[in-house]
């Protein structure tokens, strides 16, 4: 079967889940998942894994359009209201998710170097999921601007977290025995330093570029063909240069966001065109997952998907408490942080590329956990900010997709 009939046949399927699974209340990625599931090497294998690693270049596209909205939210005037106290509240989940979720796979037997990458992994919160359930619920108070401003600083928290990570597990993994140790980690300081440093400073580039260039642009058509372009360029240009897509595409959107007057238009331009490459990245990831390798680490999978809103609720918890934030906050800001999904699965996938020798493991386990949390996650949350008496349903806006 040819790659562009399949192409066809992911977007036709993942609209037809998405449309099942709304019947559910569920988020539609979670369609998008089990359609990729089903084509995939666990059932009909009909996407093989030959097949998935020739279209990655969409999940690349897609993965990049995701960090671009979310680059969005660093918008200036947001970050001043955001204060040092909401930082230090994202430290402590950030730092509550890794330990537990660190803690909980040695205990299940996996080794430092899988239970490092996938604590920090676990930080991730799915900002499209957890904003569009406070949009149907038109929440407002303490808690929901709470989870609001989180969601500014935590996916940049997790990027930049990883980055040390991998360079961690690699410099203590030791390079290659002909090679002096010194040599080694100057060489591994460089590359850590060059891929955050370096993917900064491309998105600033090219975030400045598009902003002089959007603002003399007014035809829809010409402002796609330029965004996407860009972002396009800003993928391609991380692969050639060894830098990160995820922390270039995301600093080009905060740049964006805060150059031009009519970057909002731009956005909104693109996220009425960016579904079905959404779709496909999410098809793709589904297929991904081999429910039997999930049947063999179901412990650590179970233990990773526990911990990670054990470890987000006992650091909100208490980094709330000692912070002075509302008591509504510290009960409940935890478990309203559970949606896991785009920049967890970038980040999973891109392992493989990364340190492969733990690709696998941590393909599997954050794919299941995904498909477990974007069901469960949004549920919770709605739970969670009904507890804390911020639902105003009569004006509440209809939940349409995640």
């Amino acid at each position: 079967m040819s790659n562009i009939l399949l192409v066809g046949l992911i977007l036709l399927l993942a609209l037809a889940g998405g449309h099942l699974v709304k019947l559910l209340k569920v988020p539609e990625i979670v369609g998008y998942f089990f359609i990729g599931l089903f084509l995939g090497p666990s059932f009909t294998a009909i996407l093989t894994h030959d097949t998935v690693i020739a279209m990655e270049v969409f999940s690349q596209i897609a993965l990049g359009l995701i960090l671009f909205s979310i680059g969005a939210i660093f918008e200036f005037g947001n970050l001043r209201k955001v204060g040092m106290r909401t930082l230090w509240l994202t430290l402590f989940i950030m730092g509550g998710t890794i330990v537990t979720v660190i803690v909980t796979l040695l205990l299940c037997g996996q080794n430092w170097q899988t239970a490092l990458l996938l604590g920090v992994i676990a930080t991730e919160i799915s900002p499209i999921a957890t904003i569009l359930v406070l949009r149907e619920l038109n929440s407002e108070g303490p808690l929901t601007d709470s989870i609001t401003n989180l969601l500014a600083l935590n996916n940049v928290g997790c990027l930049v977290v990883f980055g040390v990570a991998a360079f961690l597990v690699r410099l203590l993994g030791g390079g290659p025995e002909s090679a002096s140790f010194v040599g080694f980690a100057l060489r591994e300081t460089f590359h850590l330093l060059w891929g955050l440093l370096g993917s900064v400073a491309l998105g600033v580039v090219l975030g400045y570029l598009l902003a002089t260039w959007g603002g003399k642009v007014e035809e829809q058509g010409e402002v796609l063909i330029l965004v996407l372009g860009m972002i396009l360029i800003a993928v391609g240009a991380t692969q050639w240069l060894g830098l990160s897509a995820l922390i270039t595409t995301m600093t080009l959107g905060a740049t964006l966001i805060n150059l031009s007057k009519e970057s909002q238009h731009l956005f909104d331009v693109l996220g009425s065109t960016d579904p079905p490459l959404y779709a496909i990245f999410f098809v793709l990831a589904g297929a991904h997952l081999k429910l039997s390798s999930l049947a063999a680490i179901g412990l650590s999978g179970i233990g990773y998907t526990v911990a990670r809103v054990l470890g987000k609720t006992a650091g909100a918890y208490l980094g709330a408490g000692r912070l002075g934030f509302p008591e509504t906050v510290k009960k409940y800001l935890g478990f309203s942080l559970v949606p896991h999904a785009g920049v967890a699965i970038g980040l999973a996938l891109q392992m493989r590329s990364i340190l492969p020798a733990y690709a696998e493991t941590i393909a599997t386990v954050v794919l299941g956990s995904v498909l477990i949390n974007e069901v469960a996650g949004p549920v919770i949350t709605k739970l969670a900010i009904g507890k804390a008496g911020e639902i105003r349903l009569d004006h509440a806006e209809p939940f349409e997709r995640v």
